[in-house]
């Protein structure tokens, strides 16, 4: 029999709701729109306009997979893993992918690595490009690299085992890409690459000449992924696995985003499900540090100086 986690209080009927929803409405964009454009008079303005509000929506769509990668979607983990790997599909990433990166992160939170905003004078990049590579870590890399990674372990172990070891620098990035390498992960990413593509060529196909309208959705998934899940951490405290902030939003938008504004709760506390996080918060006499809107816009302040005056490895 297979083994369970341990029967919590989880919104399993909710979340798998929320789930249906959000598939519906991709697949909807993603299939009957661009059908409809083709057929019918549709104002494109309408069209863009909803094109807009999938941005934030894709952080929903992150946020409700989240809650699979930490067992929080259900009590049974292969209905957590189903539901991960099959909203994965419509989000453009193998499931493999987001769970390994994510779980890395929680590991070595703020640790070498997962505190991209510091300088670091002791690395062979010069300040200008590693204010690049920030700039360009919290605006569209994120989504990128999920995509990238997918598409990149989809070639041979032979070809993708040298530019792997090449490119890891930290051990965060050692811990993502060995448990990558696992045959049984390694295998499922693949299929799950193959259904990524089956649903997104077929997309591209139909929306022809509207193909701008489908790389645009994307390009606000990759921003509002990046911005956002950076913004819990910049400036923080490093080498602390729980440095986090808790930042506020109205309820709704909280509730909107699953309470992922909660976020140093989440660290403290990964196993509570989205729907528990303000009573945990209350319960764990947590506190605010900002708004949400403030810390994320700080963001564009850029390269912040070494924490220990000298470097931050």
């Amino acid at each position: 029999m297979e083994a369970s986690l341990p029967i919590r209080e989880l919104p399993y009927t909710l979340n798998r709701r929320l789930s249906v929803l959000i598939l519906l409405v991709f697949i909807g964009f993603h299939y009957i729109l661009p059908i409809a454009i083709s057929y019918w008079s549709v104002d494109l303005r309408l069209v863009w306009l909803f094109a807009i509000f999938l941005g934030p929506l894709s952080y929903t769509f992150w946020n409700l997979i989240h809650e699979s990668i930490h067992g929080n979607f259900s009590n049974e983990r292969s209905v957590n893993h189903f539901w991960g790997r099959l909203l994965c599909v419509a989000f453009g990433a193998p499931y493999a992918v987001l769970k390994s990166s994510h779980l890395m992160h929680h590991k070595f939170n703020r640790e070498p690595g997962d505190r991209i905003e510091f300088y670091d004078p002791s690395s062979w990049k010069p300040r200008w490009i590693q204010s690049l590579n920030y700039y360009f870590r919290i605006t569209i890399a994120t989504y990128l690299f999920e995509v990238g990674t997918g598409l990149l372990f989809a070639l041979p172990v032979s070809w993708t085992k040298p530019i792997s070891s090449k490119i890891s620098e930290y051990p965060i990035e050692e811990g993502f890409f060995k448990w990558i390498y696992r045959p049984e992960v390694l295998g499922e990413l693949r299929k799950d690459m193959i259904w990524v593509l089956l649903f997104y060529i077929p997309s591209f196909w139909l929306f022809g000449k509207n193909w701008l309208i489908l790389v645009f959705v994307l390009m606000m998934r990759s921003f509002f992924i990046s911005f956002f899940d950076n913004a819990y951490h910049y400036g923080k405290e490093i080498n602390d696995k729980n440095s986090a902030y808790n930042l506020t939003l109205p309820h709704w938008v909280s509730a909107f985003f699953l309470h992922f504004n909660y976020h140093r709760i989440h660290h403290r506390f990964p196993g509570c499900s989205w729907d528990r996080l303000p009573k945990m918060m209350l319960s764990s006499n947590e506190t605010w540090d900002k708004s949400f809107m403030r810390q994320a816009w700080s963001q564009w302040n850029g390269l912040l100086e070494p924490v220990d005056g000298k470097n931050t490895r």
